[in-house]
């Protein structure tokens, strides 16, 4: 019997260790919407952020229909980046006359009847060449950008010849400097837009004036773009709620425990009532000891919508992990105001098999089940990887092994009736061969 049993323990064991993790093994679950792509990223809502178990996004996992585990990674979404290539205005500010002078020789032939006669005459004349320099606007609408470069077209004489200028840049005519002493132009076709471009243009200038150098004939402008980039900020995601109210030495606080073990990087103060402005001290409280440690000391907050009012900036919160914020209000509220916690918004990034559609599974406590980074086996960087893949949706959210599945599960008592059953079967075999021992010893 005894050789029996071990191998049935074994096995027991074994099967239990190697059970692959499925969606049933997270909280929750929600089908993606199919792309053609192998690349394929998701923008992770909220409800997904305030049910994950780990800071770092780690109880996540995306199957397909098979129920097999997809390489993927967690980014966030980056800031957008637009390039603009606005015309600038410009003006003719100046022309001159550049006087020049070529010598000229004429030969005169005489022929009579039996003779030829030549006479020959040298002359200097003076040439005047119209030269024009120009002043460019570098606003667009009621803003000054960064310019990375500023490409201008043009016709010069003669059109072969290199053309140089001096480039001034200032906010007042009278007052421009120089940044270049003299600046090689031409408007032949090359691929290098250097030879048809200003670069290394200071900040906030107004104006900008060419003045050309060399001996051309004449310069005429054509036009003028500007290439500059807008940058915007990174999306980010709130989440809303309201704070309890707790007095504590005569001191009135409104306090609120953070919903998500994803760190929230900024919280915005809401006043409830109309055009109010709240001004008071932000404190949090992390570590064991409980103690609140000061964040910001008279923070000021409103939500004054006029047009000529800026809107209330978010107070940034410190990097460390904070289980609740307490916050007080010099003024006397009839409400508690609203708190908006603001965090970044984050994309999962996945490699199908096209074995679709696939499944976003999240909230898991234990964190078992292996992955696979989808980092460590792509061609090229994750942002890359970002910009190729499709984006795809999130449909509606379902119970998978349900809210369980987000604190520590109850430690099963299977493995300690598996040992006490071994045990005692283990003592009955013992019991056994004792008592044939004895019986054979007795009748020996």
């Amino acid at each position: 019997m005894h050789k029996i049993l071990f191998p049935i323990v074994l096995l027991t064991l074994t099967s239990t260790v190697m059970a692959e993790i499925s969606p049933e093994d997270y909280a929750y679950r929600a089908r993606l919407s199919e792309a053609e792509q192998a690349l394929q990223r998701v923008v992770l809502p909220m409800d997904v952020i305030i049910n994950l178990t780990h800071s770092d996004l780690s109880d996540l996992a995306v199957f397909n229909i098979s129920g097999k585990q997809l390489p993927h990674a967690i980014t966030r979404t980056p800031r957008k980046v637009i390039e603009q290539n606005p015309q600038l205005a410009f003006h003719e500010f100046d022309s001159f006359l550049q006087q020049n002078s070529i010598t000229v020789t004429t030969r005169e032939q005489t022929q009579q009847v039996d003779s030829l006669s030549e006479s020959q005459t040298t002359e200097t004349i003076a040439v005047q060449s119209l030269r024009k320099d120009y002043l460019i606007e570098l606003s667009v609408g009621d803003k000054i950008p960064f310019f990375d470069r500023i490409e201008l077209t043009w016709e010069h004489e003669p059109a072969g010849q290199i053309l140089e200028v001096r480039v001034e840049v200032g906010n007042e005519l009278d007052r421009l400097r120089v940044i270049k002493s003299r600046k090689s132009l031409t408007n032949q076709e090359s691929k290098d837009p250097n030879w048809r471009s200003i670069n290394g243009i200071p900040r906030n200038q107004k104006y900008l004036r060419l003045t050309p150098l060399n001996d051309v004939t004449s310069f005429e402008l054509q036009s003028v773009t500007g290439h500059y980039r807008d940058i915007e900020n990174a999306p980010v995601q709130t989440y809303q709620l309201s704070p309890e109210t707790s007095e504590q030495d005569g001191v009135l606080f409104y306090t609120f425990e953070f919903p998500s073990v994803v760190k929230a990087e900024a919280i915005r103060i809401v006043p409830t009532d109309a055009n109010r402005v709240i001004n008071g001290d932000l404190f949090a409280i992390w570590g064991k000891d409980e103690t609140r440690k000061p964040i910001r000391t008279d923070y000021r907050q409103h939500n004054i919508s006029a047009d000529d009012v800026r809107p209330s900036k978010p107070i940034g919160l410190p990097r460390r992990s904070y289980q609740s914020i307490w916050f007080t209000s010099r003024a006397e509220l009839i409400e508690p105001p609203g708190v908006e916690l603001i965090y970044p918004q984050y994309e999962l990034i996945f490699l199908g098999d096209d074995i679709g559609p696939y499944t976003l599974a999240w909230g898991n406590y234990e964190g078992n089940g292996e992955k696979t980074d989808l980092n460590g086996i792509l061609k090229g960087d994750l942002k890359q990887a970002q910009q190729r893949g499709a984006l795809v949706t999130l449909g509606t959210i379902r119970e998978a092994g349900g809210p369980a599945r987000l604190s520590a599960q109850p430690e099963t008592p299977w493995k300690k009736w598996l040992l006490w059953t071994v045990l005692i079967m283990a003592a009955i075999v013992t019991g056994r061969m004792a008592i044939r021992l004895y019986r054979e010893l007795n009748s020996a």
